[in-house]
């Protein structure tokens, strides 16, 4: 996945969770519980909460410098300059 999908994806979970928080904190005065606030609109809220954190973690994370291929950052890619460079096998 790349980033902008990542980030896209994690904006749409952010936002989920917030909608769910906000049904949770304004369930009874829009008319979808009880007059009291029960569990399931603390759970809500909870779940809500949650869900957007993890949201907003989605769209901040980066993936390691390895990335796909599975290369760990200290394995060199290329000789950098400062390395010295063998002899070939034809030289003597």
């Amino acid at each position: 996945m790349d980033a902008r999908t990542r980030k896209l994806v994690g904006w749409v979970i952010a936002a989920v969770g917030a909608i769910i928080a906000f049904l949770g904190v304004f369930a009874s005065p829009l008319g979808l519980g009880d007059d009291d606030f029960g569990g399931l609109q603390i759970a809500a809220v909870i779940i809500g909460v949650v869900v957007a954190a993890a949201g907003v973690v989605l769209t901040r994370w980066s993936p390691s410098v390895g990335g796909a291929t599975g290369a760990s950052p200290t394995e060199p890619t290329t000789a950098s300059p400062t390395e010295p460079t063998t002899a070939s096998p034809t030289e003597t």
